[in-house]
C-alpha cells in the first residue's frame, strides 16, 4: 500500500499541473484586446484602396478614406488580437450582418499588414479574401 501511495501522489500532483495548463492555455486561446487605443491607417498593395481601422474597449471599427470602396464603413465590430510577436500583432473579427469573417496580421516593425478572410460565408458562393499591404500611420 505504501508503494501505492508513494506513486499515486505524484501521479495526481502531474494530473493536477496538466489540468492548469490546459485551462491556461485555452483561456489564452480567446485572444485578448491588445489593441485597443490602436489607429492603423494603410494602403492595400497594387491598388488605391486606403483603410483606417480603430480598436477600442474591444471593438474595431474601420473606413475606406481611398480607392473603390471609399465612404464604406462599420463600427462596434467585436475583435480578438494577440501579440504574436514584438510588435507583430494577429487579429479577427466577424461581421455576422454581412456575413464576413476577416484576420490580419499587422507587424508595426516592418510597417505591413497582411490581410486574410471569407467575405459572404454563408452563401453560396463566398469570396475570399488575400491582400497585403503598408502601413501609412500607427497611433497608440
Amino acid at each position: 500500500m505504501l508503494h501505492a501511495t508513494r506513486i499515486l501522489k505524484p501521479l495526481l500532483v502531474f494530473l493536477a499541473l496538466q489540468a492548469l495548463a490546459v485551462s491556461a492555455w485555452a483561456q489564452n486561446g480567446t485572444g485578448d484586446h491588445s489593441l485597443d487605443g490602436t489607429t492603423i491607417d494603410w494602403t492595400y498593395n497594387n491598388s488605391e484602396a486606403r483603410m483606417r481601422v480603430s480598436f477600442a474597449d474591444g471593438l474595431g471599427q474601420y473606413e475606406w478614406i481611398a480607392g473603390a470602396r471609399t465612404g464604406n464603413s462599420d463600427s462596434e465590430i467585436p475583435y480578438s488580437a494577440r501579440e504574436i510577436s514584438p510588435d507583430v500583432f494577429l487579429m479577427s473579427w466577424v461581421q455576422a450582418d454581412r456575413p464576413d469573417f476577416i484576420t490580419m496580421i499587422f507587424d508595426f516593425n516592418a510597417m505591413t499588414v497582411a490581410t486574410t478572410g471569407m467575405l459572404g460565408y454563408t452563401r453560396p458562393e463566398p469570396r475570399m479574401l488575400f491582400l497585403d499591404g503598408v502601413i501609412n500611420s500607427v497611433d497608440r
